[in-house]
């Protein structure tokens, strides 16, 4: 009878330990495209300051082995620093501009991904080849990853679909809530991919400047990119330029900002070009303060996909101690600017959402 009862006990302690495995395997998931170093260094730091608090987190960062970049360092970071829940996933297959809006080679991994996703976020990088949206090269565009940019510019065309192919069924019709989040780069992707085109040069073709002194002369409210790093080479000056941006009577940035003392909160960017037109079935959320940049973006149908042209994934924005040049012997904390232009909360507020959201996932 003991030994019966002993039996017993084991039984249950298994059945125990398998419905924990059970628990443990039934993770959230966010794939990453373009997962650097610099990437990865990011988000952990995102998620060490609870900024980004998600329960059970697996993370995958996606990307395509044709790249230009080399993802080696990603895996030898990743084993060096001991981090478990975050995985590298590559998407193999040939891609160019004339199969990159329909199904094609990584069809089958698009698809994987959008199964097994709570979420999907795209970063910034590099000047997008305009033969992907139908237009020449001009001078100062320069492409330096363009195969980086056929494999993100057809999945995010596989989830949401657009003008250059409008008989393709999106693979968001079948998860329609897929929270999908696109910065810099990313949000141009999800304009090109849509149907829509780029800007190939915002002081050209905007405000019809071609120096670095006349766009340092525009109001610093309006300027998209810091343009002392072309003035002084070599020097340690930060990419970034912060500036406030003017939100849309709707959408999901107006629905962020409700009852907060700021309404034009200021953010992080750097970039060159921008959204042209406007691809199909999308709806602006944000513009520069004097309205001729597009700073964000939502899907109509698919609402929880949405982009902005500035980077609140930057983890120095949440670090009080981090300081950064803005011109030989100027110095600035972007964390402190946040918090006296009351902005902060802002963010903070953009990752709490997208954060309960996937959470909230079963």
């Amino acid at each position: 009878m003991r030994k019966l009862l002993i039996i017993r006990k084991a039984l249950l302690l298994l059945v125990i330990l398998q419905l924990s495995v059970v628990v443990a395997i039934a993770q959230h998931k966010i794939f990453l495209l373009h997962p650097t170093v610099s990437n990865i260094e990011n988000i952990m730091s995102l998620i060490d300051q609870k900024v980004i608090d998600i329960p059970d987190l697996q993370m995958i960062g996606v990307y395509y082995d044709k790249e230009a970049f080399d993802y080696s360092k990603s895996e030898k970071y990743l084993k060096e620093k001991k981090i478990a829940n975050y995985t590298l996933m590559k998407i193999s297959g040939e891609l160019n501009v004339g199969n990159i809006y329909r199904e094609n080679d990584c069809t089958p991994a698009f698809k994987k991904i959008v199964q097994e996703a709570d979420a999907i976020l795209f970063f910034g990088g590099p000047d997008i080849q305009p033969s992907i949206y139908g237009e020449k090269q001009h001078l100062l565009t320069e492409v330096t990853d363009p195969n980086r940019h056929l494999m993100e510019t057809s999945l995010f065309f596989h989830l949401i679909g657009g003008s250059r192919n409008p008989d393709f069924k999106p693979l968001l019709l079948q998860k329609p809530g897929l929270i999908v989040r696109a910065f810099c780069l990313g949000m141009q992707t999800m304009n090109v991919a849509a149907g829509g085109t780029l800007i190939q040069d915002i002081p050209v073709e905007v405000y019809h400047i071609s120096t670095a002194e006349g766009m340092l002369a525009v109001d610093a409210k309006n300027q998209h990119h810091n343009y002392h790093t072309q003035l002084n080479p070599g020097f340690d000056v930060s990419w970034g330029m912060l500036h406030p941006i003017k939100i849309s009577p709707n959408g999901y940035l107006h629905d962020l900002c409700l009852n907060m003392e700021q309404q034009q909160p200021t953010i992080l960017s750097s970039h060159h070009q921008a959204a042209g037109k406007k691809g199909k079935d999308l709806e602006i959320t944000a513009t520069s303060m004097d309205g001729k940049i597009i700073e964000g973006l939502q899907h109509r149908t698919f609402k929880e996909v949405v982009g902005v042209q500035f980077h609140p994934e930057q983890s120095s924005l949440y670090l009080p101690g981090s300081h950064y040049t803005s011109a030989p012997g100027s110095d600035y904390s972007p964390n402190e600017q946040l918090i006296k232009e009351k902005s902060l909360e802002f963010h903070k507020k953009f990752w709490r959402d997208f954060s309960e959201k996937v959470a909230r996932i079963k």
